[in-house]
């Protein structure tokens, strides 16, 4: 194994991402010019010229170009490219700076046993309407955000969790799959790497989002891949207002009756993503 593939390794596979990878290779870009980790864009089923684009402008990337689009198979063929640990798999739209990732690294690396680390979680939503803040102003007062690091688009495996399973399987939400592999005691956020999300800016485009969210948890429950769902006594560690908590519960309800809807025609599934937070660089 080369020295190269002995280091710490960061995939972050992209479906038409043209418009927002840059924001997040730039701040990442030092680490793999200075050789602390490498990164592997794994770019799958795009047209937008997001593949030459990284080419070119971020040549120390190694960026894969792959035919069928599927988020889960093109992490395991950047997988296949024999990477080094831990790893960090990561979304094409989050921003994490360089101190950040170096931490995360640094926690993955120093547990023996089986460990998932992720970010916590920081959502820009200066231009997200009203309804969008009071969701997210509840979200944050979760133990879904606050103890397990979800909504960062960021989780890192070192090699005694990656050892858990063989393959990505075949399903919408593979952060879903890793917490049921990884026992919920061996995961932890790491509150000195922030992961920064950009927010919808409507609520229609929230409702998508978290559609997309409700149906990858349906399908892993279908396909029997959860194990030990484990859901917190009290989802809130504070109480939100009582219009956090309307919109809130509005939110997940409509996302819910949505993505039991979708599920009955799921082979033709469309990949939902919000494309408002994506049309600035």
């Amino acid at each position: 194994m080369s020295e190269l593939n002995m280091l710490p390794a960061i995939i972050i596979p992209a479906y038409n991402e043209r418009n927002v990878i840059a924001r997040t290779l730039i701040p990442l870009y030092q680490g793999v010019k200075e050789g602390k980790y490498t990164i592997t864009v794994a770019v799958n089923g795009s047209n937008d010229g997001s593949v030459d684009f990284i080419h070119n402008e971020f040549p120390a990337v190694c960026c894969l170009d792959i035919e069928l689009g599927s988020k889960t198979n093109a992490i395991n063929v950047a997988e296949k490219s024999d990477i080094g640990f831990p790893r960090i798999y990561m979304d094409a739209d989050v921003v994490v700076n360089y101190d950040g990732i170096l931490s995360l690294i640094n926690t993955l690396e120093s547990s023996e046993t089986p460990l998932l680390a992720s970010p916590k979680a920081i959502m820009e939503f200066s231009r997200s309407s009203i309804f969008v803040k009071a969701f997210y102003r509840a979200w944050f007062k979760t133990k879904f955000y606050s103890a397990q690091g979800f909504g960062s688009g960021v989780y890192g495996l070192n090699k005694q969790a990656r050892d858990c399973f063989d393959l990505f399987p075949d399903v919408i939400a593979d952060d879903g799959f890793i917490r049921e592999v990884v026992p919920a005691s061996r995961q932890q956020v790491d509150i000195k790497c922030t992961s920064t999300v950009t927010a919808p800016i409507k609520l229609g485009d929230l409702i998508k989002i978290k559609t997309r969210s409700k149906l990858g948890n349906i399908e892993l429950k279908n396909k029997s891949l959860v194990k030990n769902k484990e859901l917190p006594l009290k989802r809130f560690n504070s109480k939100p207002t009582l219009f956090e908590f309307i919109v809130y519960g509005f939110v997940n309800l409509i996302a819910t009756r949505l993505a039991n809807q979708k599920y009955k025609s799921l082979e033709t599934y469309q990949w939902q993503k919000d494309e408002s937070s994506r049309n600035v660089q």
